[in-house]
Formats: structure tokens, C-alpha cells, sequence
């Protein structure tokens, strides 16, 4: 037996422009305290979600790449009983355009999610070739003038838009966004109230991150924040020197023993994930963790034991 095929013709098939979330929207925003135009993407809850005050805001770093997949897996999380409240999920992105844009929007991200100069770091950059080349005009060590970004301009943006709680905020960030995010938990806690470190760059500047935990711990008793780190197995094998896994135990064994009163802290190596992998899950796994919805629903699973 043999089907004929008939041309359907263009009509049938129309484009319909870029492709987008259905659900969210796109701004831009101007900074003041960045010499640079941001591109905010918003998932409000799904309609099926019904907030009964107002929202708490998870931001997304490095938007332009992943806010996709945090969107997304939020829009389930919250329709499951054991996922996620009602939230706001925001994406912080970059316009990089013309030739060079892969390599610009790379150099922006290292300006805006690094606390301090790697001198060793940004030579390797600057030879390296696109679209990892870090451009002449851009030097890291931009993270404080992109958190008072954050704080004074975009939030006050979107508490005009959306009915937002501005006490209650995440922050989600991968690799240099982990990086940050760790920064901001040392530097300003109160910043954020749950922080979901990905794969975060510990070795950054002689492991500065691992001194200025040790300059917080000196300075006060408490770190009140909830705090998810995660990492791929096989991390350290791809890139031994950078001690990805071994440096993420070793801070969380650190943290651990300091006994904070109000530092809640998970900490998971997700087995046979890479640099590039472990995303997807670690958001997912992280997101449930730092609401405190993981306990909500009993597993029935019946696993091997032994």
C-alpha cells in the first residue's frame, strides 16, 4: 500500500516570527549602576495557580541562556503538590548584537558576576578564541555595581508590575553565577533569602570565595539563608585544576561547622553530570530544597537496599 503526499503549500505552514515562552514577556532595562541595557524575561504562576498573597521573585542569572529551563521547570514545580509556591520567575539577561555578539555577551557576564580581578584567568581569556575571548574594553570584578542593579532599579521595576514580595527573593546562578550568588550570600545575606549555587567557580581568584566566608564568619554569628550547592560528578575530571567537586564538599564542610543558627544548607554532587548537564536537575532539585518542599509528599518507592 502507498500514500501519495500532497504539498500542503505555505499556507499551511507559516512562520510565526522567533519563538518565545508562552506566558512570559521581555523588557529592557537601562542600568544606572552598569554602564549596560539588561534583557528581563518574567514568568508569572501558571494560571492553574491560584497566589494567596504576594509573589515571591526567583532571579535568574545568566537569562539569556537558561532562563528557559528555570521558567519551565518552575511552571511544573508549582502545578505539583510538592513543588514550588506560587512565584515570579525573572531571567537577567544581555542584548549582544552585530559581529562579535557571542563573545561580548560572554565578556558582560565575567564584568557582572565576578566580585574581583583573576589576573591568571583573564590572560587565558584574552587569548583565547570566540566565542570565549574576553574583549579588551571589559574587566572583571563588576558584581557590586550588578547587585545594586538588582535591588535599586529591577526590583522596583517589577514590584510597579506585579504584585511582588520584596523581602522574599531567590537567586538561582550557574558556574559565575554560582559564583556571585555565593559572593552576595557572604558579602550581603539579607540580599536574597534563598540562594541555589550551581556548579559554582570556587576556584575564582585564588579561592576567594573560602576567604570571605572566613572574614564572615569572623565578623558575625549568624548566616540567615537558605543555600543549595550542587555540582557534576564528573566535573573535576574535565577540569582537574579548577577542584570543582572537591572545592563545593569542602566549602560545604565548612559551613556545616560553623553552626550558623539560621543557615540552612543542602548540598548534592549529581553522579555521571558534567559542567554543561547538571543544570536541568540541580535547578529543580535546588528550587524544592531551598522553598522547603521537599518533605511535602512521603515517598512510596521501593528501592534496593543493599
Amino acid at each position: 500500500m502507498t500514500h501519495s503526499k500532497t504539498p500542503r503549500g505555505d499556507a499551511a505552514f507559516q512562520e510565526l516570527g522567533a519563538a518565545a515562552i508562552r506566558g512570559s514577556k521581555s523588557f529592557s532595562l537601562a542600568s544606572r549602576h552598569v554602564d549596560q541595557t539588561f534583557i528581563i524575561d518574567v514568568m508569572p504562576p501558571p494560571m492553574l495557580v491560584a497566589p494567596d498573597g504576594p509573589l515571591p521573585v526567583v532571579f535568574v542569572l545568566d537569562g539569556d541562556a537558561v532562563f528557559g529551563i528555570v521558567a519551565q521547570t518552575a511552571l511544573y514545580l508549582q502545578m505539583d503538590p510538592g513543588g514550588l509556591p506560587p512565584v515570579l520567575v525573572v531571567g537577567i539577561g544581555y542584548r549582544a548584537e552585530g559581529e562579535g555578539r557571542a563573545s561580548q555577551g560572554f565578556g558582560q557576564r565575567t564584568r557582572d558576576l565576578t566580585p574581583s580581578m583573576d589576573r591568571r584567568y583573564v590572560a587565558m581569556l584574552r587569548a583565547a578564541p570566540a566565542p570565549f575571548t574576553l574583549p579588551p574594553d571589559i574587566e572583571p570584578g563588576g558584581a557590586a555595581g550588578f547587585l545594586s542593579f538588582i535591588k535599586s532599579e529591577l526590583v522596583p521595576c517589577l514590584a510597579e508590575r506585579y504584585p511582588i514580595d520584596v523581602n522574599d527573593q531567590t537567586i538561582v546562578g550557574m558556574s559565575l553565577g554560582g559564583l556571585f550568588a555565593l559572593h552576595v550570600l557572604f558579602s550581603d545575606p539579607t540580599a536574597f533569602r534563598r540562594y541555589v549555587a550551581v556548579s559554582p567557580a570556587l576556584w575564582w581568584d585564588a579561592g576567594l570565595l573560602f576567604r570571605q566566608e572566613a572574614e564572615r564568619a569572623a565578623a558575625a554569628a549568624d548566616l540567615p539563608a537558605n543555600v543549595f550547592l550542587s555540582v557534576g560528578s564528573l566535573e573535576e575530571a574535565t577540569n582537574a585544576s579548577a577542584k570543582m567537586v572537591s572545592n563545593l564538599i569542602d566549602l560545604s564542610a565548612v559551613l556545616h561547622q560553623r553552626q550558623y543558627p539560621n543557615l540552612q544548607l543542602t548540598h548534592q554532587v549529581f553522579p555521571d553530570e558534567t559542567h554543561m548537564s547538571v543544570f536541568p536537575m540541580a535547578v529543580s532539585r535546588g528550587l524544592r530544597a531551598v522553598f522547603d518542599r521537599n518533605a511535602a509528599t512521603a515517598s512510596w518507592a521501593r528501592l534496593p537496599t543493599g
